[in-house]
Formats: C-alpha cells, structure tokens, sequence
C-alpha cells in the first residue's frame, strides 16, 4: 500500500511536469522580468548609481505589473499594477512608494448595454515624507455612442481636478491624434509619461467635464465643458475634416474662458503623400502682457516623418511667438533584426541641448538594451539592462 501510494506520487509529479508547460501555454501565460543600471554624475565631482527592477505576467484576464527603484543610498520607489479583465467588468489597482506612499488608485469599470461606467478611488499624499498630507479624491466617468459616429462623456470629479488627464490629457481629441508626430518625438525624450488627475483638499465636488464628439461622413467635431464650484469654467471647440486619398487632415480648435472670451486658437493640418507625412500645428494664445487682441500669435510647429532605405526620420521645428526659430528636434530610428537603434537630437536657439540614443538586439526571448543622453556639459545618463521574456 505504500509503495502504491509512492509511485502515484511519482506518477502524479511526472505528469504535472509535463503539463504544467502545456498547460501555461494553453493558458496564455506571458511574463516580462528586466532590470536597468543607470549611471549619473553629480556636480561638481560625484556621481549616482540607480536601478529598476520590473517583473509582470499576465493571464487571460489578469495582469499583475511590479516596478522598484534603488540607488545607492537605498530604495527609492515601488510602483505595483494590478489588472483583473471579466468581460463586461473591469478591475485595477496601482500603488506608489516614494519611497513613502504617495497614491493608490482603484478603478472599477463597468459595461451595460454600451455604456461604459468608470469609478477611481484615489487616495494620495500631498505633503512629504516628514509631513505626510493625506487626501481622497473620486472620479465618475459615463460614456456612451448616443448614434453612429456620435458619442458623449461626462466625468465628474470629488477632490479632483485636471480630468482631461483621463482622456489622455488631450482637448481637442482629434487634433492630439493628428499630432502623432509630435506626441512620438516627445515619448522618445520622456517614455514614462504619466496622465493622472490632481487631488486637492477636501472631499468635495472639484470639477466636471462633459464632452461631444462627432465622427460622420469625414466630418469630425468636438466640443468639451468644464465646470468648477463657481458654475462654467471653460469651453473647448473643435471643428475639422478629413480626406483619404491623398490622406489629408485638418482641425480648427478655440478654447473659450466662463465669460465667453476667446482664450486660444489652435490649426491643424495632417498630410501623408509619397511616403511623407508631414504636419503643421499653429498655436495663438491670450498675451502675457497688455496688448490691444485678446489673443495673438504664440508658436509654431512643423514636424515631417519619412523613410530611406529602412531608417525612419522624423524632425519637429518649432518656431516662438515672436517668428523666430525656438527648437528642432531630429529623430532618426532603424531595425536590422535583431538590432534597434534610436536617436533624438535636440537643438535651441542657442545651438545643442541634448542628445538621447538607445540601442536594443533581442534573440530568443532575450532583451539587451544601452541608452545614454547627453548635453553640452556632457554625459547626463548612461544605462544598460536586459528583459527576459517568457
């Protein structure tokens, strides 16, 4: 009888060591292991040594996401994601520690016969770690397609304010889209770009943000209200159309203040022709300083993407309120597989600002990556890490 039991037991640990690949495979089973070691001088004569560890996996309808930060005085921060996908319900979590707590955030979205119903519990630290300020805020979302091409949100928020950070911190939704090449060059310099709400004291209504966007026939529009304590706040309009051969988009936005006053203009216009897209973004704003128009010129912005022989480059150039030259940006990125190269070039009026390069080659579940960034004082960063992904 013991020997029976002992070779089940055998047969049992047999089995599940073959399955248990099968199985996780079967399941959809992924996860992503990494680690950076970023090197950065001090001024005048020291330096730092930082890393981040990240681990994530993810199951069908689940997903659980892990980031911390050391340096050599110890830890420095944790970020930990937790995401639970039933189908109509969505359920997530995300921590922060730096190092202290600083924000938790526990979201709850729910689908019912196309409307989607979105509830954010924040809680957060507005003070330091020696004087910790702890304060709640709450943002209900609604949203829905009233008809086809026609769609409504509306979010109100309870110690919360900035809730255009949940649609992606963009006013003009149409505009941010064709702004694409803008939006990429600004994630080359700055990845990690976070959009989130601003807790304020006190539980209390903050502000509401009703939005109505059309999408008919080429015709695209949108028009988004704030609301504070006081009653109106502002008014954002958005008016454009769109062509497909040749691709050809452009917008006209205003943005207008609770007394109806006209606070900005802003135009867009997109082009894709001959493997070239280029496009112009011309902003005017309320002037800094007595003058006779409510609103004048503030910048410009030319950017233009195209690709030579595998290698894509794209280049913003930014012009300031007064015609004169402000930035340019290049950005030149290629694949030879398994290598990735990419590189941002900054220049100001005053010539080089900075300089940013990463460089990856993946094999067989593998992750190799360096970057470095640099400006006219020097190197500001150097860093190598690995991903393993499984």
């Amino acid at each position: 009888m013991h020997r029976t039991g002992m070779s089940l037991v055998v047969w049992l640990a047999i089995l599940f060591s073959v399955a248990a690949p099968v199985a996780a495979s079967d399941l959809g089973f992924s996860a992503n292991v990494g680690l950076e070691i970023a090197f950065a001088p001090v001024p005048p004569a020291s330096y730092t040594l930082a890393s981040d560890l990240c681990l994530s996996f993810a199951l069908p309808g689940f997903s659980l996401a892990s980031c911390t930060a050391f340096d050599l005085a110890g830890f420095v921060g944790e970020e930990v994601t937790i995401a639970v996908d039933a189908g109509p319900v969505k359920v997530g979590e995300e921590m922060r520690f730096a190092p202290g707590f600083t924000w938790n955030e526990l979201s709850l979205d729910l689908c019912i016969v196309g409307v989607q119903i979105g509830l954010d519990w924040i809680l957060g630290n507005l003070g330091s770690v020696q004087t910790p300020e702890f304060t709640m805020g709450m943002v209900v979302s609604l949203s829905s397609e009233v008809a086809s091409g026609f769609a409504l949100a509306s979010l109100t928020g309870f110690g919360a304010v900035d809730l255009v950070q949940k649609l992606g911190g963009a006013a003009a939704p149409f505009a941010w889209d064709w702004l694409s090449l803008f939006r990429h060059l600004e994630a080359i310099a700055e990845p990690d770009a976070v959009f989130d709400v601003t807790l304020v004291p006190g539980f209390t209504f903050s502000e509401a943000l009703v939005r109505l966007t059309v999408d008919f026939c080429g015709m695209v529009a949108s028009q988004t209200t704030w609301f504070d304590v006081g009653g109106l706040a502002a008014m954002q309009f958005e008016l454009g159309y769109r062509f497909d051969d040749p691709p050809l988009r452009f917008a006209t936005g205003a943005s207008l203040d609770a007394s109806f006053s006209i606070t900005g203009l802003t135009f867009v216009v997109d082009l894709e022709i001959g493997g070239v897209q280029a496009t112009s973004w011309t902003v005017f704003a309320e002037p800094t300083f007595p003058f006779p128009l409510s609103i004048v010129f503030e910048r410009q912005g030319f950017a233009v993407a195209f690709d030579v022989c595998g290698v894509t480059v794209t280049s913003e150039t930014d012009f300031d309120g007064a015609f004169m030259f402000a930035a340019e940006k290049v950005a030149i990125e290629a694949t030879l597989a398994p290598v990735t190269f990419r590189s941002l070039t900054v220049f100001d009026a005053s010539g080089f600002t900075a300089e940013i390069l990463r460089a990856e080659v993946g094999f067989s579940g593998v992750v190799l990556f360096t970057r470095a960034e640099f400006s006219w004082s020097g190197i500001d960063l150097a860093a190598f890490g690995f991903e393993l992904l499984f």
